[in-house]
């Protein structure tokens, strides 16, 4: 049996690798994924469904869609990634100093014609890159992943959600109109484009239902009962980023306490979008201050791609620049020798516990020897890293540019990989008919036209009159067959997510109804208890009737 061909580029490897699908899922354990069972079925019924070509799947930021399409890639996995014939998945990042500059979109064609048709559809030129891409990639049964595709869009304007790229916009339209596989594209805004409506499914990902949310704070080690940790989820939003935030806030700095959830402070800015995951992480912020893992993550938040662990070591090495302080001589505030000093004097053993450490916190994703900032995260500390830290964000920025400097393109990274067609399987051709080959019985007819009046003679007469009459029908009762069409399943479906949705949203009302009559009762208490009230009982009753 071959193997399913599968070439990964995202951040659980820190680049490209060329290996067979099976030994990606060894690699890496399942991801936890709570709430996210429909997702999943409309993801498989994609794949399975010849009409699906192109599955677009968008979300606010923190809302675990790439989590998600993890989860299916290891979903398929077990069942044998159904008869696919190969899986690319393609993650695009913006340009960092830690790698060569180059053109997202160029480099991913530059991989995907590669490992689609072999160094001569390298060669194409660019203008037909889409095009001759889209040929090649309907040659086979493949699963194409883009994900991360909100970099490449329009932000504003008549082309808004629209890809800029004409080549990638190319390839998308043509894979809508024809893909014998199925083409799955994420990214935080609906893309928008001129695809063939019949082939494109699309789904936007919500938030996680109540309870979903309540188990991922009890995953979390959140101690509370299921009552306080459905009101907690409805408070921040149900999104998984904040979430899994607020659970490891308690969980490593108060050992699951909810109660001490009145140590995070509120914030009065008028940016709504993403307000309670940046509460948690000033209240984290105030925790680590002055730890070593702090400076980690201002070093991080400059960063768009997944580090590596030797890149880390090379950054930080002392021949890049970074010198260490005398031990008893206390460095300038405003300078990132000072915020790296102590980073720097720990152990590579106590350097991978802090970023452990920072895991737990969810300020960091991890995998394997590769880590990276999920987008608030980063977004905030680089901001407060250019505006409380100026020098130091001057300096560090200078190091990673001489960094850069000294990076040299890797121009055997395609040498290394191998494309499909150098492991098809070698299909013999069928050889050409030859009467010379095929038996022929010799029959004498006249010997058998002379025995036959014999062997009617000899049968008797019901056998003789069945053999020379034809069989009279029997009739047999026809049914109308009971068929169903895909518009009827679609129509269940979309009836049964709508369904789910009011379950949600009724569970969500009742728990702030509990909470305003908790709240009346409490603000009742307390007036009933204030002088005035009690001066205005008293006098109300001391009147006349």
């Amino acid at each position: 049996m071959q193997m399913t061909r599968i070439f990964i580029r995202d951040e659980h490897h820190c680049g490209q690798r060329d290996t067979e699908a099976e030994d990606y899922v060894k690699q890496f354990e399942t991801p936890v994924l709570f709430g996210r069972t429909h997702e999943i079925g409309l993801l498989n019924q994609a794949w399975v469904d010849s009409q699906s070509r192109l599955f677009l799947l968008h979300g606010e930021t923190g809302i675990g869609k790439t989590a998600l399409l993890h989860k299916w890639l290891h979903t398929l996995q077990k069942k044998h990634w159904h008869d696919a014939e190969t899986v690319f998945v393609w993650s695009f990042y913006p340009p960092d100093l830690t790698q060569p500059l180059q053109d997202p979109v160029e480099e991913f064609f530059r991989y995907a014609l590669h490992w689609f048709g072999g160094e001569a559809a390298t060669r194409c030129p660019n203008l037909l890159q889409g095009e001759y891409l889209a040929r090649l990639v309907n040659a086979h049964h493949a699963l194409l992943v883009l994900d991360g595709l909100e970099t490449l869009q329009y932000t504003k304007g008549s082309s808004e959600n629209q890809i800029g790229d004409p080549r990638l916009k190319v390839l998308l339209e043509r894979l809508a109109a024809q893909n014998p596989g199925l083409c799955v594209v994420i990214g935080r805004q609906p893309l928008e484009g001129n695809f063939s409506a019949a082939g494109v499914k699309r789904h936007a990902l919500e938030k996680l239902p109540v309870d979903a949310a309540a188990e991922c704070l009890m995953h979390k080690g959140v101690q509370a009962d299921s009552e306080k940790l459905r009101q907690m989820a409805v408070d921040y939003g149900q999104n998984p980023l904040t979430l899994n935030l607020l659970g490891g806030y308690l969980s490593v700095w108060h050992a699951g306490d909810w109660q001490r959830m009145d140590q995070i402070p509120v914030l009065m800015d008028q940016q709504a979008e993403g307000r309670q995951a940046r509460r948690i992480l000033v209240a984290n912020a105030t925790e680590l201050h002055g730890k070593p893992s702090e400076a980690i993550l201002y070093l991080l938040s400059l960063l768009y791609r997944p580090v590596h662990w030797d890149t880390l070591e090379a950054l930080l090495s002392r021949e890049r620049g970074w010198s260490l302080p005398p031990i008893f001589k206390r460095p300038p505030q405003d300078n990132y020798t000072s915020l790296i000093t102590g980073f720097l004097r720990l152990s590579q053993r106590k350097r991978y516990l802090a970023i452990l450490q920072l895991r737990e916190l969810g300020l960091l994703e991890l995998s394997g020897r590769c880590f990276w900032l999920p987008s608030w995260v980063r977004e905030a500390y680089q901001r407060q890293f250019k505006y409380d830290w100026p020098v130091a964000w001057s300096q560090t920025n200078a190091h990673l540019m001489r960094y850069h400097a000294t990076l040299t393109p890797d121009t055997e990274a395609l040498a290394k990989i191998t494309p499909l067609i150098d492991t098809q399987p070698v299909i013999t051709p069928t050889p050409e008919f030859n009467a010379a080959s095929v038996y022929t019985p010799n029959i004498d007819l006249a010997w058998l036209n002379t025995i036959t009046p014999a062997l009617t003679a000899a049968l008797p007469p019901a056998t003789a009159h069945h053999l020379a009459t034809d069989p009279e029908p029997v009739a047999i009762s026809v049914f109308d067959p009971v068929t169903l069409q895909r518009a009827d399943l679609d129509k269940m479906t979309a009836l049964m997510a709508q369904l789910k949705h009011y379950q949600n949203a009724l569970h969500t009302l009742q728990i702030r109804t509990q909470k305003y009559q908790k709240q009346v009762r409490q603000f009742d208490q307390v007036a009933r208890q204030t002088p005035s009230f009690r001066s205005g009982r008293i006098a109300r009753e001391a009147l006349p009737p």
